[in-house]
């Protein structure tokens, strides 16, 4: 479990994060949404300590982030994964050596046992046999579910997502989806998913967390986020709804 208790962040005297707290519980697929400069970002980087925030605190199972000690924050960073928005791949390396990385720099496996847990991350994506493939040889699609092996291939307890669909054609997006919620139930993972899409939204949205110019304006799930009477969250479903509609129309 992953608890934000009223966090404040701002750059250059701009507040950004203004008091927000939310909890984020295993097994479950957690959207960050809302409009673009709401916050979702930083919100997200902060949960993750690539921010220190300005007030507030953030724990994870009981693990005050901001009391760590360098040591301890090292030990917890084993157990997040992290899923950026181009997939942050390293082009000098073939598919089997960026999943390895996070091993090389974490773990004290052998090398057997290592390209064994690659196989076996690479077999949960659906990509088993791409081992020595390069990065140019990979479609966008491969690209994310590569990116997913190697955020999961230390077995997290936590893995936070920086729009996971970000430049993928729907049917590809759907199966990312797929994978990130199965993911998260087969291994009892807290997942947290910064995203745009409202497909996202509506498939895997077991917990929503709509933010709004810094705070955290209304928290649902999937089957109450058509219903709810906030005006802020409808306008918002309905500008994606239109956009999604927009874009399908040009295909």
């Amino acid at each position: 479990m992953i608890v934000a208790e009223d966090l404040y962040k701002s750059f250059d005297g701009r507040p950004v994060l203004k008091g927000i707290s939310a909890v984020f519980e295993p097994g479950t697929t957690h959207l960050i949404i809302g409009q673009s400069g709401a916050g979702k970002t930083v919100f997200l980087k902060c949960i993750s300590g690539l921010y220190d925030v300005d007030q507030g605190q953030i724990s994870y199972d009981g693990r005050v982030l901001q009391k760590l000690s360098k040591k301890e924050r090292k030990k917890l960073r084993k157990e997040i994964g992290m899923l950026f928005q181009g997939g942050a791949l390293f082009d000098s390396l073939n598919v089997e050596e960026n999943i390895m990385f996070p091993l090389n720099m974490f773990s004290k496996m052998s090398t057997d046992e290592k390209r064994k847990r690659v196989d076996f991350c690479l077999d949960l994506v659906e990509l088993s046999g791409n081992n020595k493939k390069a990065t140019s040889e990979l479609s966008g699609g491969m690209i994310k579910r590569v990116a997913i092996a190697r955020a999961i291939v230390l077995n997290p307890k936590y893995l936070l997502c920086d729009e996971p669909n970000s430049g993928l054609d729907p049917r590809t997006a759907e199966v990312i989806d797929d994978l990130i919620h199965r993911i998260t139930r087969e291994f009892n993972i807290t997942t947290i998913v910064n995203t745009h899409d409202m497909n996202s939204v509506l498939k895997i949205g077991d917990r929503i967390n709509y933010l709004y110019d810094g705070k955290l304006e209304w928290t649902g799930d999937k089957d109450s986020i058509l219903k709810t009477g906030n005006k802020r969250v409808n306008e918002f479903v309905f500008s994606m709804e239109l956009t999604k509609r927009l874009k399908r129309d040009e295909n």
